[in-house]
């Protein structure tokens, strides 16, 4: 397996992933994402993982500055398998490697999720990350349910 840093000639590889999990439960909004992530934030931290010079994995992500009061930190957008080559530790290395990114920026690696989503949950806390001191809080106001 090679993880390395994405590069253009990537993105249109990236659709491949995303179609092996419709019907699973994850945002997509890395679709839209993807090409604006890697022109907005050179170098990039994108990652993608290639087995047998085919791109089966991606991780989006950038380091920023200053968002609500946190420090300059780097922030996982989306970390992103293709179904097929689940659980054979593409997702940790991906991960891994974007940690390193931020170990080389001296920045800390954060990650926001959704609250009921406990199988990420689960994957990031498993690698090290904890809760952080930010809380998100929401009301309805005549959005649709």
């Amino acid at each position: 397996m090679v993880i390395r840093r994405m590069v253009d000639e990537d993105i249109p590889k990236l659709e491949v992933i995303g179609k092996s999990l419709i019907g699973l439960p994850r945002a997509m909004s890395w679709q839209i994402e993807a090409g604006a992530e890697d022109k907005a934030y050179c170098p990039t931290t994108n990652f993608v993982a290639e087995l047998d010079e085919v791109v089966v994995g991606f991780l989006l992500g950038d380091i920023r500055s200053v968002w609500y009061g946190n420090d300059m930190g780097g922030w996982i957008h989306a970390v992103v398998v293709h179904r097929n080559y689940r659980h054979l530790g593409i997702g940790r290395r991906l991960v891994e490697a974007f940690c390193e990114a931020c170990e080389q920026n001296k920045v800390n690696a954060q990650v926001l999720l959704r609250d009921g989503d406990e199988q990420l949950k689960s994957f990031f806390k498993f690698r090290g990350f904890r809760n952080g001191d930010k809380v998100i809080l929401g009301k309805k106001c005549g959005a649709k349910k």
